[in-house]
């Protein structure tokens, strides 16, 4: 049966609500706007529009999938993260607003590298959707990015965000554990950027549905203490950076403290910081190479 526009957002975002959904304006709207292609803005000044029945069911199909607990970004398939919209899928994980301050420490130090070398080669560690490798070679041109992931559909997933990008011919992709694949085959790069699994065995019990159900564990879950990833990279990442290179790591909530003093009692490193997100979370941690 026909709806308007108006009629379907009330209604979808009455049943979200009733089903627990978390912000369920939000996802009534973006789902709608998505499947119609229009912006949300455009919504409200088509409030009127009569829909088609194939569109009504289609819009009926994608809330019954959010009230499972689906997520809106793998429903409607894409995420922006840095000014950028991202293919995602269940094999990679959400590209968070947080991690857009790793990226912006990178940027900076590769900027700041090319100011005295003609390029700067980067290598992101469990690099899953490719949206920090992407947004590193987008915003600095002279890069030369390698992106490595255990997960092979995640990097099938990099690979045609690189495409989207037209970034393909600046990024090689490669599957493996951490930096043990490419130890050898790279040079020494001047930055090395990880967002690994950090997420404690306590605080996975505790993930809503939305996460624990539909994005990767493998992306996810860093064992007892979170750090089990973050430690073995710690050990591995000197031996893939140039001196005076710099490495870039996303960590979690109180984890800053114990990562720092993991990459003090490495002798390779200098110069360890923090920084906190726009939460006040200390959020990024990074060293300097001797």
């Amino acid at each position: 049966m026909s709806q308007t526009i108006g009629e379907l957002l009330r209604r979808a975002v009455c049943d979200l609500k009733c089903g627990g959904t978390a912000e369920p304006q939000a996802a009534a709207q973006v789902l709608l706007a998505d499947l119609l292609d229009l912006p949300r803005l455009s919504l409200f000044l088509e409030t009127q529009r009569v829909l088609s029945t194939p569109q009504c069911d289609a819009y009926a199909a994608r809330i019954r999938r959010r009230l499972q607990g689906e997520p809106v970004q793998y429903i409607i398939g894409t995420q922006e993260f840095w000014s950028l919209s991202f293919a995602v899928n269940t094999s990679v994980l959400i590209p968070r607003p947080e991690t857009e301050l790793l990226v912006e420490h990178g940027v900076a130090h590769a900027r700041q590298w090319c100011s005295r070398h003609a390029a700067v080669h980067v290598l992101d560690v469990g690099t899953g959707s490719g949206n920090i490798a992407i947004s590193l070679a987008h915003a600095v041109p002279q890069s030369r990015v390698w992106g490595v992931d255990i997960s092979w559909d995640a990097l099938q997933v990099a690979r045609s965000n690189a495409q989207y990008h037209a970034m393909a011919d600046r990024i090689r992709w490669i599957q493996g554990d951490l930096s043990v694949p490419i130890r050898e085959t790279i040079p020494q790069v001047a930055l090395c950027t990880a967002n690994l699994p950090y997420v404690t065995a306590a605080e996975w019990e505790q993930l809503p549905r939305d996460i624990k159900a539909y994005e990767p564990a493998l992306a996810l879950c860093g064992g007892e203490d979170g750090l089990d990833p973050i430690r073995r990279f710690v050990i591995l990442a000197p031996e893939v950076l140039a001196s005076g290179g710099m490495v870039i790591l996303e960590v979690g909530w109180q984890q800053a403290k114990t990562v720092m003093e993991v990459l003090w009692q490495r002798d390779a490193f200098v110069d360890v910081g923090v920084e906190r997100d726009l939460a006040g979370i200390e959020r990024v941690v990074w060293a300097r190479k001797r």
